[in-house]
Order: structure tokens, then C-alpha cells, then sequence
């Protein structure tokens, strides 16, 4: 499959950095208050790129970066992809970059990860920043199409079809209101990131590696309460592919300082990614704004 035009102009705008041994692709605009926006599936960084220059406008420094398994990061064979190893790979993609406490954005899966390195490593996140995610991992079972890459054969076959013609109607059901939020350049970009240098093996591993125990989800909840960061919640109300389930209990577990429901489904990036940044704006610059409290006993 050759480089869709859209993930050309992508890499061009971003690095690659050397992360553990492994090639991490990262991309980031502007200068300010670091945001940093984790991406979940079928997705990487790319699903940001609309927002980094929103955000750069706005006196931020935005910065994303691919999973390794994903996008345009290497995509080996020998290392774990469940949620706990790509927590600690946030980790070491922050020390490589050398980035001062950041604000944290979490999306899909990544609400998981990105809360699992918050958790162990509070001094590094200034605020966290909630969307279409999944954080009561104990009543999560995984929706149509995720449900597909998790079955044994079945998903090999699923993975291997994927194509823009079946892939198309899916991203406009599932991912955006507007059918006209994504086409068909957008749809070769984020199958062409998903399958190019050996993406098969890496994606189904990532879908393995879900941990959807009833103490994961004590953990993250529990933990989240006590480094006590500043959150907010960022949410497509057309969500149909992360359970309405997920969203009530977010408002009802965790104390958001804002809440903003956006007019998108699960891929609102694609559709708001002006609203969704200016949102984060408000927040990140409201904090920034406040004297930095001194280090708590839960940190």
C-alpha cells in the first residue's frame, strides 16, 4: 500500500526519536503549557492533527506520539503491548522528550493507560483532560468492531480484509455525526498507520492486552482520587461506541471542574478539533493561572 498523501504531510510535520532502542514517532507544535494528547485504537497520533496547530495558536505546546505497534513508530515483535507496558512507555517517551509536568489528554484506550502512568508518576500531570473513554474497566465489554480483533482466527481474517471500502462506513457510523468528517483519504491514512511495517502482529497484541479486571478498575479509580489532579471531561454526546455506562460513571466517580459535551461521536477530533481545543485552552491556562500547590502526601 503506498503512503496516503495525508500521512505523508503527518510524518513531515513530526520526528522520530529513539526510545528504549526503538524508533518512537512523535509530533508537537507550539510553545507554552505542555498538553500531552494520548491516542488510543485503531488510532495513533494522526487522530491529532488537526488539534496540535489549534492548540499551538492558542500559546500551547501540543505534543502526540504513535504507541510503539502503532502508526508510524516501530512496531516490534519482542516486547509486551498490554495496557501496563504502554503505561510505562508514556513514561519513557516523557523522559526522552525531557517535558516539565504536563497536562494530559486521554481518548479510547488510552484513558486506561494514560491514568495508570498519572497514578505512578503524579508529579509529572498538571490536569487531565477526560474524552470518550473507558475507565470502569470491569463493566467494559468491548463493542463491534473491537470485539472482532479479539476472537481467535477470526480477527486475523478481520485484520487482513480491512480495507477503505469496508472501513469507510464504519469510521462514519461509529466515529463522527457528520458522515462528511471523514472520507476516503482520511480512511487510507489510518489503515495505511495501522498495517504498514508489520502493524499486524503489534495491533492484534494491543487488543489482547486489554485488562478488564474488577481490580484494574478499583485501582484506577482509587488512585485517580488520590493524586488529586485537576479534571475535566471533553465528550462527543453522539457517542455510540464507548457505553453511555462509561460517561455516568465518570461524572459520578471522579470530581470533573468542567464539562463539555460536544456535538461528535467517538472520533470528535475529526469533527470539533477547534472546540475540543479551545476547551483544553480554558482549562490548561485557568490552572497555569493558579499558584502550583506544594507536593501532597499523595504525591
Amino acid at each position: 500500500m503506498d503512503k496516503p498523501r495525508l500521512v505523508k504531510e503527518h510524518e513531515a510535520a513530526g520526528k522520530r526519536v529513539v526510545v528504549d532502542g526503538h524508533h518512537i514517532f512523535v509530533r508537537e507544535e507550539g510553545e507554552g503549557e505542555p498538553v500531552l494528547l494520548l491516542h488510543g485504537v485503531p488510532s495513533s497520533s494522526f487522530l491529532y492533527r488537526k488539534m496540535l496547530p489549534e492548540l499551538a495558536e492558542k500559546g500551547l505546546r501540543a505534543i502526540s506520539f504513535d504507541f510503539p505497534g502503532v502508526g508510524l513508530s516501530d512496531k516490534p515483535k519482542d516486547i509486551a503491548y498490554d495496557w501496563h507496558a504502554l503505561a510505562k512507555w508514556v513514561g519513557r517517551v516523557v523522559d526522552t522528550l525531557e517535558l516539565p509536568p504536563a497536562h494530559l489528554v486521554l481518548h479510547d484506550v488510552a484513558g486506561p493507560i494514560g491514568a495508570e502512568w498519572a497514578i505512578e508518576n503524579p508529579l509529572k500531570v498538571r490536569s487531565i483532560t477526560i474524552m470518550n473513554t473507558l475507565l470502569d474497566v470491569g463493566d467494559f465489554t468491548p463493542p463491534f468492531p473491537m470485539r472482532t480483533f479479539r476472537v481467535p482466527v477470526l480477527r486475523h481474517v478481520a485484520f487482513s480484509t480491512m480495507s477503505t471500502k469496508i472501513m469507510l462506513p464504519l469510521f462514519r457510523h461509529s466515529g463522527v455525526k457528520n458522515p462528511e468528517a471523514i472520507d476516503e483519504d482520511v480512511v487510507n491514512g489510518y489503515i495505511y498507520l495501522l498495517k504498514n511495517n508489520g502493524g499486524h502482529h503489534s495491533f492484534l497484541a494491543i487488543m489482547d492486552g486489554f485488562d478488564l479486571t474488577e481490580e484494574h478498575r478499583d485501582y484506577l479509580r482509587d488512585g485517580l482520587l488520590a493524586i488529586d489532579k485537576p479534571m475535566q471531561l471533553v465528550w462527543g454526546e453522539q457517542e455510540i461506541a464507548i457505553p453511555k455506562a462509561q460517561l455516568h460513571y465518570i461524572k459520578q466517580v471522579f470530581p470533573l471542574q468542567a464539562e463539555h459535551m460536544v456535538d461528535a461521536r467517538h472520533f470528535l477530533q475529526e469533527e470539533h478539533p477547534a472546540v475540543i481545543a479551545a476547551h483544553i485552552a480554558v482549562f490548561v491556562r485557568g490552572i497555569a493561572e493558579q499558584p502550583k500547590r506544594a507536593t501532597s502526601a499523595a504525591d
